[in-house]
């Protein structure tokens, strides 16, 4: 107790500070307190010599004024007072840097660090780093060009148009092959697969990115009777072996050209399969779909579905055919389809059939056409996204020969072209190109076979292979008839701009939940017959067809101002300015025009 009543007479304190009597003022702690007041942790502190001394010397000031401090603590202020004074600090708290440097000379001691062990035993200062140093500056300059490389890779695969994506079947240009009669690779007369295959190149030529292929199968006396095939898997014999086939989807696959077969259901499926929990009946088209679809092909025209309508396994059916296709993969079946089933059921045909047939009547004049196209536009097909686009076809194997139906021979190209002009897929028979003809049967030497005459076979540019060789006589025959090989430039002309212009590939355009199909008939009197594509934000093109028998001149300048002319009328047709103020057609043609 005896240095509780010691007083420092050191002129550092003040008079309170000597007077004071605070019990909250513990008194200094001894030195070894000050030294190391924390328990020892695993890692020790390091404190500097000279640092070391003044902390003891501060401690030994410190026991000579505890007496004074305890001796005066009757005269002392409050503790709190002292506490909230600004007096100098008490002894036993740390100077600050100013005291520090009164006792020093003026002169500040600066904390520095120190190290248990010397750099050159650390591992990492052995390492070589002058040539670490060059190798991360490679390696990162490296890295910049990799990824300025990848940047302007990315840049350089950005399309060069903004485009609206469709599906392969969409707006691209079928070619309809009965194939008997298109090439015959091995001199038989008979058409044959390799023969389609030999022959790739003009399809992609003529712009066709998709291939159908009808009446393949078996039956009794092919081709002729090719109506009543016997099997949906087993290819005719006269028109290749199923090597041949295969063959030909690859070489079609790597041109890009997709694969559609036609699967003549009627009359070969007169019942359709049952379908229940307990037992499930062999479907023949099933098998076939999957059958097929294995090797290779990309969709399948349902033939004669419409006759089956009325089977109460309809629904059922159709639904499975479309579960066991891949997404990409299509089916296809007639406009007959739609306009026979129940409204009860017609969901069933819009969610499961990807493209539906609707062959344009092109006899009955510029009514009768306008009028179906008129219908086929505002009915169910175009009521909602997401329903089946239309095939667009102007004839088949069981119609009239295109060329025969119109007033004119060259009337062909123009009906192409009014074709190639709607909303949907369009789909050229074979021939129709050129203006392919009905065999000439003057002498009615093929009077039996009347039902099979517009299966004239394919005719070839001079500088190609003919249809088979010299000499050997086609299985349906024919006098000599004319065609146009130079309509094929201007339906190729026509096929790649319907393939980069959406005002002309899509088929619809969606507006506050409204689907409304792109295309709209501007005139269709004497004759003539107007209809106008677009698309927003892109310009709009225009077709103006004369489906007449006579010269046509008309002043459609109310209706339209102008435009360039892009595709046609005829094959020396030029690029060049046109106004609608008077425009002038002949017979059967058709003309492409841009509006400004």
């Amino acid at each position: 107790m005896s240095s509780l009543s010691h007083v420092d007479s050191n002129a550092t304190f003040l008079a309170d500070e000597v007077a004071s009597i605070c019990p909250l003022l513990t008194p200094s702690p001894p030195t070894n307190a000050l030294v190391n007041p924390l328990p020892v942790s695993e890692e020790s502190n390091f404190i500097l010599p000279q640092e070391l001394a003044t902390k003891l010397q501060r401690v030994e000031d410190g026991e000579g004024a505890d007496s004074a401090s305890s001796n005066s603590s009757t005269l002392a202020e409050p503790a709190c007072t002292q506490l909230l004074s600004g007096h100098k600090p008490y002894l036993h708290i740390n100077k600050n840097e100013e005291s520090v440097a009164e006792e020093t000379g003026g002169k500040t001691q600066h904390l520095q660090m120190t190290f248990r062990n010397p750099p050159e035993n650390y591992f990492f200062m052995k390492w070589n780093w002058p040539i670490i140093r060059k190798v991360s500056a490679l390696l990162f300059l490296a890295g910049i060009v990799a990824m300025v490389a990848v940047v302007v890779a990315m840049v350089w695969k950005l399309p060069k148009t903004c485009n609206p994506p469709t599906h392969w079947y969409q707006g691209k240009l079928m070619y309809e092959i009965f194939t008997a009669s298109f090439a015959d690779s091995n001199d038989d007369g008979i058409g044959d697969l390799k023969g389609v295959a030999l022959r790739v190149d003009y399809l992609s030529s003529l712009g066709v990115q998709a291939v159908r292929l009808n009446s393949m199968f078996t039956s009794l006396h092919y081709p002729e009777n090719f109506h009543n095939v016997t099997s949906l898997t087993e290819i005719a014999p006269q028109i290749g072996k199923l090597a041949d086939f295969n063959l030909l989807v690859s070489t079609l696959h790597n041109e890009n050209i997709r694969v559609v077969i036609d699967l003549p259901l009627w009359p070969f499926v007169k019942r359709l399969a049952k379908r229940n929990n307990v037992t499930e009946e062999i479907d023949p088209v099933e098998h076939a779909l999957t059958y097929w679809a294995r090797l290779g092909v990309d969709g399948f025209y349902l033939k004669g579905l419409e006759y089956l309508i009325d089977d109460f396994a309809f629904s059922d059916n159709l639904r499975s055919w479309k579960r066991i296709l891949d997404w990409n993969k299509i089916l296809i079946v007639h406009q007959d389809v739609i306009h026979r089933t129940p409204q009860e059921i017609i969901d069933v045909i819009l969610n499961n059939v990807d493209l539906v047939d609707v062959c344009l009547e092109m006899t009955g004049g510029v009514e009768r056409i306008s009028e179906q196209i008129e219908s086929t536009l505002n009915g169910s097909l175009f009521a909602k996204p997401g329903n089946p686009w239309v095939h667009w076809s102007l004839g088949n194997d069981d119609t009239v020969r295109l060329t025969n139906k119109l007033p004119y021979t060259n009337a062909t190209l123009g009906a192409t072209l009014l074709q190639l002009m709607l909303p949907g897929t369009p789909c050229i028979f074979y021939g129709d190109e050129i203006g392919l003809q009905q065999i000439a049967d003057p002498h009615e030497d093929r009077k039996g076979l009347e039902h099979l005459h517009q299966l004239s076979v394919m005719m070839w540019d001079p500088p190609n292979k003919p249809f088979t060789r010299k000499g050997i006589l086609p299985w349906m025959h024919s006098q000599p008839m004319p065609t146009n090989f130079a309509q094929i430039e201007i339906i190729s002309k026509m096929a790649g701009l319907r393939a980069v212009s959406p005002a002309i590939y899509v088929n619809a355009v969606n507006r506050d939940g409204l689907n409304k199909a792109n295309a709209e008939i501007k005139y269709k009197e004497n004759d003539l017959l107007v209809i106008q594509r677009w698309f927003p934000r892109r310009k709009s093109y225009v077709v103006v067809s004369n489906l007449g028998f006579v010269h046509i001149s008309a002043d459609l300048s109310t209706l339209l101002y102008g435009g360039q002319v892009v595709v046609g009328p005829t094959t020396s047709s030029k690029i060049e300015m046109l106004s609608f103020k008077e425009i002038s057609l002949w017979p059967g043609e058709s003309v492409i025009v841009l509006l400004d």
